[in-house]
């Protein structure tokens, strides 16, 4: 926290923003304010980031946006945020009576099973104005992912948002069977646009199912799969569904071994699927020669 962090005491004679709700949570917590909360407070953006606010400071700020009506972008990245704080976010965002927030980011904390059940059901509500959701490098794995991986096979969650456009999962353990249901979740849903899933062991099973969902979806503009285990098989899969996508503009797929087979199997996706826009293929064990052909295909779709 900065040196000039406030004082329990410097309470002021109106609550604005929720400003008289967060000091008295932190009095109540025995914390100090911090100085950028109060701030953000007035502001649409909230944007707390490598604070250190952990979960007595998580449960304070909540305090505030209870009452807050201002705040639409919820940036919290790296705070040592515990999963109860996530969770604890979640519920408060769904019991909230002014749906302002449209943003949130709390990449770079910690989500186990419970913050993953409570963030599910706050995707599954249908009055939600959520529209981008970052919950990259939050150490998930497997087994901690089962609720949220549950939500989406059961229709509860991506399937019944109609708000969300961008989710980004990138650098979690989510491996082959947390993208098979993140996959089949996507199917009817016609709203999410980006899907960040890079570095999460998507591997040839779950690109298979990311392909097959792609020839039907037609929401997904942006799709990263960087750094995924992802051989020439898994590329030939998904680039079914990349040629026959009708939605699909981006798809990146730098740092796996797709090698010659599967890159002449993106170039061919590049050729029949006109929408393409960008199809990286850089540290791919594909030969310059291919992937030039790639980028003379796409430079002439790229607006100047």
């Amino acid at each position: 926290m900065d040196e000039d962090d406030l004082q329990i005491d410097e309470v002021p004679e109106e609550d604005l923003f929720g400003r008289n709700r967060y000091l008295a949570k932190c009095q109540e917590l025995r914390i100090s304010p911090v100085s950028q909360v109060l701030k953000f407070l007035e502001s649409q953006e909230m944007h707390i980031t490598h604070y250190g606010l952990g979960l007595k400071g998580t449960q304070a700020l909540l305090s505030a946006m209870e009452l807050n009506r201002t705040i639409t972008i919820l940036r919290l990245t790296h705070n040592n945020i515990p999963d109860e704080g996530i969770c604890a976010l979640a519920e408060g965002l769904v019991a909230r009576k002014h749906k302002t927030v449209t943003e949130i980011d709390v990449s770079g904390n910690r989500l186990q099973a419970k913050g993953a059940k409570a963030l599910a059901n706050m995707l599954g509500q249908r009055g939600t104005i959520l529209k981008c959701l970052n919950l990259s490098h939050m150490h998930l794995g497997d087994k901690d992912a089962t609720p949220l991986l549950l939500s989406l096979e059961n229709n509860t969650s991506l399937k019944t948002n109609n708000c969300l456009q961008e989710l980004i999962l990138s650098w979690n353990k989510l491996r082959p069977k947390g993208v098979i249901a993140i996959a089949e979740s996507l199917k009817p849903n016609m709203a999410l646009q980006v899907l960040g899933l890079a570095w999460c062991g998507v591997q040839d099973a779950g690109a298979l199912a990311l392909g097959t969902t792609l020839k039907s979806n037609q929401g997904l503009v942006d799709v990263d799969l960087s750094g995924n285990g992802i051989t020439s098989e898994g590329a030939i899969a998904l680039a079914q569904g990349v040629a026959a996508s009708q939605s699909l503009a981006a798809v990146l797929l730098d740092n796996n071994d797709i090698r010659e087979d599967g890159g002449k199997a993106m170039l061919k996706a590049v050729q029949e699927n006109k929408g393409l826009v960008a199809c990286q293929m850089e540290n791919t064990n594909t030969s310059p020669q291919l992937r030039s052909a790639v980028e003379a295909l796409l430079s002439p779709r790229v607006p100047q």
